[in-house]
């Protein structure tokens, strides 16, 4: 039995949920039909509210990866802090679905990644560089944005999937698989042939992953 944890940063809190709802689903869907033993987790990041991570969180949990004692919300929040880090480390395959605000991710998601992103735990420091701890892990990008950035003037603008894949790498992942919608509201009368392309794709990923 494996162990799926699912991060959607798609915020369905103020809104009716989205073409970005649909594609979770049609992967969810499809993975509990193949996978019927999987343990799965599913983390909505607009609802977990997690603190913002500055330097005094930072230098918290620095701390209590230290085993030093903690006091007051110091403590709350570096515990908080750990046990993200540990249901991300716990997992054998992680799947992140977010759409592209800004040209980037959502902040929320990037918040989420700060709380991965610790020294001695997911990366360590040596003389030659930084080497990444995480090892055995597979993960899987759901990304969807309405313009077309495959061009080749619009690629270097794309600063979504490109940070999630340099920092999974930084962590020592390199199994990352992705399924992107792009082009929807760019091509409007291409939008339900794309979404459909993408709504099989994450059916079919559901079914192998």
């Amino acid at each position: 039995m494996s162990h799926l944890l699912f991060i959607e940063a798609n915020d369905s809190t103020h809104q009716k949920k989205g073409i970005s709802s649909e594609l979770n689903d049609a992967f969810l869907n499809a993975y509990r039909e193949t996978h019927p033993d999987d343990k799965i987790t599913v983390l909505n990041l607009f609802e977990e509210r997690l603190p913002f991570f500055d330097l005094k969180l930072a230098s918290a949990a620095s701390r209590l990866f230290k085993g030093e004692e903690l006091l007051g919300d110091d403590a709350t929040h570096a515990q908080r802090l750990q046990e993200y880090l540990n249901g991300f480390l716990d997992a054998d395959k992680v799947v992140f679905s977010f759409p592209m605000w800004n040209l980037t991710v959502p902040a929320p998601l990037h918040n989420y990644m700060d709380y991965l992103a610790q020294a001695g735990q997911t990366f360590r420091y040596t003389a030659e560089g930084s080497i990444g701890l995480v090892e055995g892990k597979q993960v899987l990008l759901i990304h969807s944005r309405g313009g077309d950035y495959s061009t080749k003037d619009k690629a270097p603008s794309e600063h979504a999937v490109r940070y999630m894949l340099d920092l999974l790498a930084f962590f020592g992942i390199n199994d990352v698989s992705t399924v992107i919608l792009e082009g929807h509201q760019q091509y409007p009368e291409r939008a339900s042939e794309l979404i459909d392309q993408a709504l099989l794709a994450c059916k079919q990923m559901g079914e192998r992953f």
